[in-house]
């Protein structure tokens, strides 16, 4: 039996994450693996809910800060608080 999503995971999955480029907004595909959510971008822009910048293609890393509650992104290697 799988163990349930943190709660963090669970609330980020729900709302889930899309690209704005330009006027556009691409939805991504959101993946849970262990203690993380990956995705890979299909367009290059502001991650939303985020507004990091991310590039097409290039793999993103979503993380949970428990510490000081909140999302660390990590996109093009660079880890930014959210």
């Amino acid at each position: 039996m799988d163990s349930p999503l943190p709660i963090w995971q669970t609330a980020l999955l729900t709302q889930g994450c899309k690209v704005k480029s330009g006027d556009e907004f691409f939805p991504l595909e959101l993946h849970p693996l262990g203690d993380k959510i990956v995705c890979t971008p299909t367009a290059s822009g502001a991650l939303m809910p985020f507004d990091v910048p991310v590039i097409m293609g290039q793999p993103v890393t979503i993380t949970w800060d428990s510490e000081l509650s909140r999302y660390i992104v990590k996109a093009g290697g660079m880890p930014e608080a959210a």
